[in-house]
Protein backbone atom coordinates (compact mmCIF):
# COMPACT_ATOMS: atom_id res chain seq x y z
CA UNK A 1 0.00 0.00 0.00
CA UNK A 2 1.29 3.43 -0.79
CA UNK A 3 4.28 1.77 -2.44
CA UNK A 4 5.34 5.04 -4.23
CA UNK A 5 4.55 8.23 -2.84
CA UNK A 6 3.72 11.48 -5.03
CA UNK A 7 7.08 12.96 -4.45
CA UNK A 8 9.58 9.97 -3.75
CA UNK A 9 12.40 12.29 -3.63
CA UNK A 10 10.90 13.67 -0.37
CA UNK A 11 9.95 10.47 0.99
CA UNK A 12 9.63 7.21 -0.16
CA UNK A 13 5.85 6.48 0.49
CA UNK A 14 4.36 9.65 1.69
CA UNK A 15 1.31 10.60 0.55
CA UNK A 16 -0.48 13.93 1.64
CA UNK A 17 -3.91 12.42 1.71
CA UNK A 18 -4.74 8.96 1.30
CA UNK A 19 -8.80 7.78 0.40
CA UNK A 20 -8.43 4.30 0.26
CA UNK A 21 -11.45 2.53 -2.11
CA UNK A 22 -13.25 0.95 0.06
CA UNK A 23 -16.65 3.13 2.42
CA UNK A 24 -16.49 1.59 5.63
CA UNK A 25 -19.36 2.51 8.19
CA UNK A 26 -18.80 0.99 11.49
CA UNK A 27 -16.15 -1.43 10.26
CA UNK A 28 -18.24 -2.87 8.10
CA UNK A 29 -17.71 -1.92 4.08
CA UNK A 30 -20.74 -1.17 2.54
CA UNK A 31 -23.17 -2.09 5.07
CA UNK A 32 -26.75 -2.62 5.09
CA UNK A 33 -29.54 -2.10 7.44
CA UNK A 34 -33.12 -2.93 7.84
CA UNK A 35 -35.57 -0.36 9.13
CA UNK A 36 -39.28 0.35 9.99
CA UNK A 37 -41.42 2.83 7.73
CA UNK A 38 -41.08 5.70 10.77
CA UNK A 39 -38.29 8.58 11.79
CA UNK A 40 -35.18 7.23 12.70
CA UNK A 41 -32.44 9.83 14.44
CA UNK A 42 -28.67 9.23 12.93
CA UNK A 43 -25.15 10.64 14.26
CA UNK A 44 -23.17 10.55 11.24
CA UNK A 45 -19.15 11.01 11.76
CA UNK A 46 -16.87 11.43 9.30
CA UNK A 47 -13.97 9.28 10.81
CA UNK A 48 -12.13 9.25 7.46
CA UNK A 49 -8.28 10.55 7.26
CA UNK A 50 -8.67 12.63 4.26
CA UNK A 51 -12.16 12.08 2.45
CA UNK A 52 -14.83 14.86 2.60
CA UNK A 53 -18.42 12.94 2.30
CA UNK A 54 -21.38 14.98 0.23
CA UNK A 55 -24.20 12.60 1.47
CA UNK A 56 -27.46 12.06 -0.17
CA UNK A 57 -30.32 9.48 -0.63
CA UNK A 58 -30.97 7.95 -3.94
CA UNK A 59 -34.65 8.18 -3.44
CA UNK A 60 -34.80 11.49 -2.28
CA UNK A 61 -35.15 11.13 1.24
CA UNK A 62 -34.52 14.25 3.25
CA UNK A 63 -32.05 15.06 6.22
CA UNK A 64 -33.52 17.07 9.36
CA UNK A 65 -30.68 18.56 11.10
CA UNK A 66 -31.18 18.73 14.72
CA UNK A 67 -27.61 19.20 16.05
CA UNK A 68 -24.15 19.73 15.00
CA UNK A 69 -20.63 18.57 16.25
CA UNK A 70 -21.16 20.84 19.19
CA UNK A 71 -24.54 22.15 20.15
CA UNK A 72 -28.00 21.49 19.30
CA UNK A 73 -29.41 23.72 16.80
CA UNK A 74 -31.90 26.64 17.76
CA UNK A 75 -34.26 24.60 15.12
CA UNK A 76 -34.57 21.90 12.64
CA UNK A 77 -33.10 22.79 9.12
CA UNK A 78 -34.04 20.14 6.37
CA UNK A 79 -31.67 19.52 3.79
CA UNK A 80 -31.86 16.99 0.72
CA UNK A 81 -27.67 16.74 0.92
CA UNK A 82 -24.66 17.60 3.40
CA UNK A 83 -21.25 17.35 2.95
CA UNK A 84 -18.84 16.46 6.05
CA UNK A 85 -15.19 16.87 6.55
CA UNK A 86 -13.03 14.86 8.42
CA UNK A 87 -14.07 14.98 11.89
CA UNK A 88 -17.93 16.54 11.55
CA UNK A 89 -20.54 15.49 13.32
CA UNK A 90 -24.04 16.03 11.92
CA UNK A 91 -27.37 14.77 13.97
CA UNK A 92 -30.14 14.71 11.61
CA UNK A 93 -33.84 12.79 11.74
CA UNK A 94 -34.44 10.19 8.37
CA UNK A 95 -38.12 9.70 8.01
CA UNK A 96 -38.09 6.71 6.72
CA UNK A 97 -41.86 6.56 6.19
CA UNK A 98 -42.07 9.21 3.52
CA UNK A 99 -39.85 6.79 1.23
CA UNK A 100 -41.74 5.57 -2.20
CA UNK A 101 -38.63 2.54 -2.35
CA UNK A 102 -38.41 -0.17 -0.56
CA UNK A 103 -34.16 0.34 -0.68
CA UNK A 104 -32.92 3.78 -0.18
CA UNK A 105 -28.69 4.02 -1.04
CA UNK A 106 -26.93 6.46 1.43
CA UNK A 107 -24.76 8.30 -1.41
CA UNK A 108 -21.72 10.51 -1.94
CA UNK A 109 -20.71 12.81 -4.39
CA UNK A 110 -17.77 14.77 -2.95
CA UNK A 111 -14.89 14.86 -5.31
CA UNK A 112 -11.43 13.67 -3.70
CA UNK A 113 -9.25 15.73 -2.32
CA UNK A 114 -12.41 18.51 -1.79
CA UNK A 115 -13.08 20.44 -3.63
CA UNK A 116 -11.50 20.01 -6.99
CA UNK A 117 -10.12 16.28 -6.90
CA UNK A 118 -11.33 13.40 -8.71
CA UNK A 119 -15.15 12.46 -9.09
CA UNK A 120 -16.63 9.43 -7.13
CA UNK A 121 -16.36 6.32 -9.03
CA UNK A 122 -19.08 2.93 -8.35
CA UNK A 123 -17.05 2.01 -5.33
CA UNK A 124 -16.68 5.40 -3.10
CA UNK A 125 -20.03 6.90 -4.42
CA UNK A 126 -21.97 4.67 -2.37
CA UNK A 127 -22.13 4.71 1.35
CA UNK A 128 -24.45 1.67 2.65
CA UNK A 129 -28.27 0.48 1.56
CA UNK A 130 -31.22 0.63 3.51
CA UNK A 131 -33.70 -2.07 3.34
CA UNK A 132 -37.18 -0.25 4.22
CA UNK A 133 -40.01 -2.69 5.20
CA UNK A 134 -43.05 -2.66 3.62
CA UNK A 135 -45.45 -2.56 6.95
CA UNK A 136 -47.03 1.06 7.28
CA UNK A 137 -46.87 1.62 10.83
CA UNK A 138 -47.95 4.50 13.37
CA UNK A 139 -45.23 6.71 14.40
CA UNK A 140 -45.69 9.15 17.18
CA UNK A 141 -42.23 10.70 17.66
CA UNK A 142 -41.87 13.99 16.08
CA UNK A 143 -38.74 16.36 15.82
CA UNK A 144 -40.01 19.66 17.93
CA UNK A 145 -40.24 23.02 16.04
CA UNK A 146 -37.52 24.54 18.33
CA UNK A 147 -34.59 22.98 20.13
CA UNK A 148 -32.14 24.57 22.37
CA UNK A 149 -31.93 28.69 22.49
CA UNK A 150 -28.07 29.76 22.70
CA UNK A 151 -27.17 32.98 24.11
CA UNK A 152 -26.48 34.88 20.32
CA UNK A 153 -22.70 35.62 19.28
CA UNK A 154 -21.82 38.84 20.77
CA UNK A 155 -19.10 40.12 18.16
CA UNK A 156 -18.65 42.97 20.54
CA UNK A 157 -17.25 40.62 23.51
CA UNK A 158 -14.46 39.62 21.22
CA UNK A 159 -11.40 41.32 22.93
CA UNK A 160 -8.33 40.20 19.91
CA UNK A 161 -8.72 39.94 16.45
CA UNK A 162 -6.33 37.42 14.88
CA UNK A 163 -5.25 36.03 11.24
CA UNK A 164 -4.69 32.11 11.14
CA UNK A 165 -2.97 31.54 7.17
CA UNK A 166 -2.64 28.03 6.07
CA UNK A 167 0.29 27.58 3.40
CA UNK A 168 1.70 24.41 1.78
CA UNK A 169 5.02 24.74 0.55
CA UNK A 170 5.69 22.61 -2.65
CA UNK A 171 9.63 21.07 -4.62
CA UNK A 172 10.49 22.32 -7.88
CA UNK A 173 8.34 19.68 -9.32
CA UNK A 174 5.86 21.14 -7.54
CA UNK A 175 4.93 18.09 -5.39
CA UNK A 176 3.80 19.13 -2.03
CA UNK A 177 6.94 18.99 1.06
CA UNK A 178 5.28 20.60 4.21
CA UNK A 179 2.09 22.82 5.37
CA UNK A 180 2.47 25.58 8.06
CA UNK A 181 0.49 28.02 9.26
CA UNK A 182 1.27 31.70 9.66
CA UNK A 183 5.01 30.33 7.79
CA UNK A 184 5.73 28.14 11.32
CA UNK A 185 5.66 24.82 12.11
CA UNK A 186 4.41 22.91 15.21
CA UNK A 187 7.58 22.89 17.12
CA UNK A 188 7.59 26.53 17.19
CA UNK A 189 6.69 28.32 20.45
CA UNK A 190 2.90 29.29 20.63
CA UNK A 191 1.45 32.40 19.27
CA UNK A 192 -1.32 32.77 20.26
CA UNK A 193 -2.29 33.24 24.15
CA UNK A 194 -5.98 34.14 24.51
CA UNK A 195 -7.60 34.10 28.10
CA UNK A 196 -10.00 32.01 29.07
CA UNK A 197 -13.43 33.08 29.49
CA UNK A 198 -12.78 35.26 26.59
CA UNK A 199 -14.24 35.51 23.13
CA UNK A 200 -11.73 36.09 20.47
CA UNK A 201 -12.01 36.85 15.95
CA UNK A 202 -9.93 34.97 13.96
CA UNK A 203 -9.67 35.60 10.30
CA UNK A 204 -8.59 32.04 8.34
CA UNK A 205 -6.81 32.64 5.50
CA UNK A 206 -6.64 29.05 3.24
CA UNK A 207 -4.03 29.91 0.64
CA UNK A 208 -3.60 26.34 -0.06
CA UNK A 209 -6.31 24.39 -3.01
CA UNK A 210 -8.14 22.07 -0.65
CA UNK A 211 -10.47 22.72 2.19
CA UNK A 212 -9.08 22.20 5.31
CA UNK A 213 -11.54 21.51 8.64
CA UNK A 214 -10.26 22.90 11.48
CA UNK A 215 -10.32 21.98 14.38
CA UNK A 216 -9.76 24.03 17.85
CA UNK A 217 -8.95 22.28 21.02
CA UNK A 218 -11.01 22.94 24.28
CA UNK A 219 -13.00 26.07 22.36
CA UNK A 220 -16.12 26.22 20.43
CA UNK A 221 -16.67 28.90 17.81
CA UNK A 222 -19.60 30.39 15.24
CA UNK A 223 -18.64 30.69 11.49
CA UNK A 224 -19.60 34.53 10.73
CA UNK A 225 -18.81 34.68 7.10
CA UNK A 226 -16.79 33.46 4.47
CA UNK A 227 -15.35 35.82 1.56
CA UNK A 228 -12.90 35.28 -1.70
CA UNK A 229 -9.55 36.54 -1.68
CA UNK A 230 -9.01 38.70 -5.25
CA UNK A 231 -5.76 39.07 -6.94
CA UNK A 232 -5.01 35.85 -4.36
CA UNK A 233 -2.00 35.27 -5.84
CA UNK A 234 -0.85 38.45 -4.87
CA UNK A 235 -1.64 38.58 -1.47
CA UNK A 236 -0.15 34.72 -1.76
CA UNK A 237 3.62 36.09 -3.02
CA UNK A 238 3.40 39.06 0.04
CA UNK A 239 2.46 36.89 2.64
CA UNK A 240 4.78 34.03 1.75
CA UNK A 241 8.10 37.20 2.32
CA UNK A 242 6.30 38.86 5.07
CA UNK A 243 3.93 36.31 6.72
CA UNK A 244 1.78 39.38 8.11
CA UNK A 245 -1.35 40.15 6.67
CA UNK A 246 -2.38 43.66 7.73
CA UNK A 247 1.11 44.12 6.30
CA UNK A 248 -0.29 42.23 2.82
CA UNK A 249 -3.36 44.33 2.92
CA UNK A 250 -5.60 41.83 3.49
CA UNK A 251 -8.52 44.47 3.37
CA UNK A 252 -7.98 44.91 -0.19
CA UNK A 253 -8.00 41.18 -0.93
CA UNK A 254 -10.69 40.37 1.56
CA UNK A 255 -13.41 42.07 -0.69
CA UNK A 256 -14.56 39.09 -3.07
CA UNK A 257 -18.06 37.04 -3.53
CA UNK A 258 -19.03 35.97 -0.07
CA UNK A 259 -20.57 32.23 1.08
CA UNK A 260 -23.29 31.44 2.64
CA UNK A 261 -23.24 29.43 5.92
CA UNK A 262 -25.46 26.81 5.30
CA UNK A 263 -28.48 27.14 8.55
CA UNK A 264 -27.88 24.03 9.39
CA UNK A 265 -23.88 25.17 10.29
CA UNK A 266 -25.01 28.31 12.35
CA UNK A 267 -24.48 27.04 15.64
CA UNK A 268 -21.75 27.12 17.50
CA UNK A 269 -18.82 24.72 15.81
CA UNK A 270 -16.48 22.30 17.00
CA UNK A 271 -14.83 22.18 13.21
CA UNK A 272 -15.81 24.01 10.28
CA UNK A 273 -14.43 23.62 6.21
CA UNK A 274 -11.77 26.53 5.42
CA UNK A 275 -12.72 27.01 1.72
CA UNK A 276 -9.48 27.46 -0.15
CA UNK A 277 -8.72 30.76 -1.37
CA UNK A 278 -11.21 32.64 1.00
CA UNK A 279 -11.16 33.80 4.13
CA UNK A 280 -12.84 32.21 6.85
CA UNK A 281 -14.06 34.68 9.34
CA UNK A 282 -15.21 32.51 13.28
CA UNK A 283 -16.03 34.01 16.73
CA UNK A 284 -14.14 31.70 19.15
CA UNK A 285 -15.25 31.36 22.69
CA UNK A 286 -12.75 30.01 24.94
CA UNK A 287 -15.39 29.52 27.35
CA UNK A 288 -18.58 27.81 28.00
CA UNK A 289 -21.66 28.65 25.65
CA UNK A 290 -24.21 29.41 28.17
CA UNK A 291 -21.99 31.85 30.58
CA UNK A 292 -18.66 34.21 29.85
CA UNK A 293 -17.20 32.24 32.96
CA UNK A 294 -13.88 30.67 32.79
CA UNK A 295 -13.84 26.34 32.87
CA UNK A 296 -14.29 24.58 35.91
CA UNK A 297 -10.78 23.28 35.58
CA UNK A 298 -7.39 25.19 35.40
CA UNK A 299 -6.68 25.60 31.55
CA UNK A 300 -3.41 27.82 31.66
CA UNK A 301 -0.78 24.47 32.62
CA UNK A 302 1.42 23.51 30.14
CA UNK A 303 1.87 22.00 27.34
CA UNK A 304 -1.52 24.25 26.17
CA UNK A 305 -3.85 23.12 23.44
CA UNK A 306 -3.91 23.05 19.79
CA UNK A 307 -5.47 23.77 16.42
CA UNK A 308 -5.44 21.54 13.24
CA UNK A 309 -6.56 21.05 10.29
CA UNK A 310 -8.43 17.29 10.46
CA UNK A 311 -7.00 15.61 7.65
CA UNK A 312 -5.02 13.05 9.79
CA UNK A 313 -2.67 12.03 6.94
CA UNK A 314 -0.83 15.58 7.65
CA UNK A 315 0.62 14.44 11.19
CA UNK A 316 1.06 10.91 9.99
CA UNK A 317 4.75 11.35 9.09
CA UNK A 318 7.73 12.81 11.17
CA UNK A 319 8.32 15.86 8.96
CA UNK A 320 4.62 16.21 8.11
CA UNK A 321 4.47 16.80 12.07
CA UNK A 322 3.90 20.65 12.03
CA UNK A 323 1.48 20.51 9.32
CA UNK A 324 -1.62 22.23 10.25
CA UNK A 325 -1.50 21.80 13.92
CA UNK A 326 -0.79 24.66 16.19
CA UNK A 327 -0.23 25.45 19.40
CA UNK A 328 -1.95 28.18 21.80
CA UNK A 329 -2.12 28.46 25.46
CA UNK A 330 -4.22 30.34 27.68
CA UNK A 331 -2.27 32.86 29.22
CA UNK A 332 -4.36 33.19 32.65
CA UNK A 333 -8.31 33.18 33.39
CA UNK A 334 -9.82 36.29 32.73
CA UNK A 335 -11.76 38.14 35.90
CA UNK A 336 -15.60 38.24 34.19
CA UNK A 337 -17.44 37.98 37.26
CA UNK A 338 -19.05 35.00 38.91
CA UNK A 339 -21.92 34.28 36.50
CA UNK A 340 -23.24 30.44 36.95
CA UNK A 341 -20.95 27.88 35.22
CA UNK A 342 -23.00 26.16 32.38
CA UNK A 343 -25.44 23.29 33.09
CA UNK A 344 -25.36 20.26 31.72
CA UNK A 345 -27.25 21.15 28.65
CA UNK A 346 -24.40 23.26 27.74
CA UNK A 347 -22.04 20.52 26.38
CA UNK A 348 -23.06 17.80 23.67
CA UNK A 349 -22.70 14.60 24.44
CA UNK A 350 -23.89 10.67 23.72
CA UNK A 351 -26.67 11.29 26.65
CA UNK A 352 -28.66 14.65 26.04
CA UNK A 353 -31.93 15.98 27.55
CA UNK A 354 -34.59 16.17 23.99
CA UNK A 355 -37.96 15.58 23.05
CA UNK A 356 -36.51 14.02 19.80
CA UNK A 357 -37.96 10.60 19.75
CA UNK A 358 -35.65 7.82 21.92
CA UNK A 359 -33.83 6.11 19.30
CA UNK A 360 -30.72 6.87 17.54
CA UNK A 361 -28.27 5.17 15.59
CA UNK A 362 -24.80 5.80 14.99
CA UNK A 363 -24.21 5.71 11.46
Amino acid sequence: MNSTGNNPSIHPQWQPEYFGDLIIVNGKAWPKMTVRRRKYRLRIINASNARFFRLFFTNGLEFIHVASDSTYLVEPVVTNETLLAPSEIADVVVDFSKSKTDEAVLANDAPYPYPSGDPVNELNGRVMKFTIKKEREVDTWRVPDKLIQYPSPDLSSATKTRYIAMYEYTSDTDEPTHLYINGKPYEAPATETPKAGTSEIWNVINLTEDNHPMHIHLAVFTVLDQTELVKAEEFKACMSKMNDAIKCQISKHARGKKLRVAAHEKGWKNVYKMTPGYVTRILVRFSYIHSNTSYSFDPTGMPGYVYHCHVSNYIAFPFMFGGYIFKYKTLENADLGSRRQCDDEATYGDEVRSNIGRKKSKV
